[in-house]
């Protein structure tokens, strides 16, 4: 058996966690340190939980695009590790953190999310689902979540039966929760929360890079930067994103411009932008040779855009590198080569908002009460 799902009780957060999760007071506009975590809110309110273990159908709807996928956990102790294909480096003192976490049965407030190629079994057997049940109640329906429960035994053998047929599945999002857990299963037997979508529901965006405090003469830099890219100004000094592959912005000394690889280098045309960069720009030319680590370099993805160019315009010191996104052909291409691409290359969606569904260890013996977690 290649990947192996199992069900999970899950934790259901009512209506007041919600109106407060979408609250003013939860979503940044009060100081950080009078902010309310998921976790305060659960303690504060306690949090409903499913009196039996099931698989859920995740179905997210908006005007421009929907996505279905399955949600349960994957039981990592009878899935083959390298059935999971991973595409990113993961930042080490994170990674400990989660270890942590985990160790001590903390709450999940999200799945990992893992793609796999379409399959047409597991297709149908998601369309029969919603064709033959009504979503289940949830505050989070007004933003176009919904979930459908599947408890029936046979049903859950059927979708077991479905995903022990991939040969390998690529993960999309959770790098660092999954290498926490994997550290965890030497000694205890782990299962982790997961999403599993079709390569064709997800979208990818780029993560933007900013380096901070680190000297260097713009001319130098360009000269060197010549050896692999064509640069031309930015009209009117417009901060710029890149509209294909191979294409990056440069804002240094508060002046942008356009860098275009060199089509005379043929051997880095089909290499993922971000890798090219660290590997002949950020390190050589700037010095960061442990992206996992390095303070000096922040990622921002490309929905923190504004927040990106607020820091650039923060200090002279300062030099950012705007990238194209991959294309979900060019992720499942790089996880299957065993590729490893610098910390924060990808910004996949969907994003799970956080509240909307948990886990927790309690969950798997825990009776249907309201729970909590102190």
């Amino acid at each position: 058996m290649m990947i192996k799902i199992t069900p999970l009780k899950a934790l259901m957060p009512g209506k007041d966690i919600f109106d407060l999760m979408i609250s003013d007071q939860v979503n940044g506009e009060m100081p950080k340190n009078e902010q309310l975590s998921f976790e305060d809110l659960i303690n504060l309110f306690g949090c409903a939980l499913e009196n039996h273990p099931a698989i859920y159908i995740y179905e997210f709807r908006a005007e421009s695009k929907s996505m279905r996928g399955i949600w349960a956990m994957t039981d990592l102790s009878e899935t083959l590790t390298e059935t999971i294909k991973r595409h990113e480096e993961t930042m080490s003192s994170k990674v400990a953190s989660l270890k942590t976490d985990k160790g001590k049965r903390k709450l999940e407030k999200s799945p990992i999310l893992l793609v796999h190629k379409q399959e047409k079994g597991l297709t149908a057997l998601i369309d029969w689902v919603i064709a033959n049940q009504k979503p289940l109640d949830s505050e989070w329906s007004q933003l176009g979540h919904f979930l459908y429960q599947v408890r029936d035994e046979a049903l859950i053998d059927q979708f077991g039966a479905e995903f022990a047929k991939f040969d390998q599945v690529y993960l999309a999002d959770g790098h660092h929760r999954l290498e926490a857990a994997y550290a965890l299963q030497k000694t205890v037997p782990q299962q982790i929360s997961s999403l599993f979508v079709s390569a064709r529901s997800i979208s990818i965006d780029a993560f933007h890079r900013l380096v901070r405090g680190i000297e260097v003469s713009p001319a130098i830099l360009m000269e060197k930067l010549k050896k692999y890219y064509t640069i031309s100004k930015i009209p009117n000094n417009k901060p710029y994103k890149p509209d294909r592959k191979n294409r990056m912005g440069l804002c240094i000394n508060a002046e942008w411009y356009q860098l275009d690889l060199r089509k005379d280098l043929p051997y880095l045309l089909q290499k993922p932008d971000t890798a090219i960069l660290q590997d002949l720009v950020l390190e050589p030319m700037l010095g960061i040779s442990n992206p996992k680590d390095d303070d000096r370099l922040s990622c921002f993805p490309d929905c923190k855009w504004n927040q990106f160019l607020a820091e650039l315009e923060s200090s002279a010191l300062t030099i950012g590198f705007s990238l194209f996104p991959m294309t979900a052909d060019e992720f499942i291409a790089t996880a299957e080569k065993g590729r490893f691409l610098p910390p924060k290359s990808t910004w996949i969606e969907p994003k799970i908002p956080q509240g909307f569904m948990a886990s927790n260890p309690t969950a798997i013996t825990a009776k249907g009460e309201q729970i909590r977690l102190s």
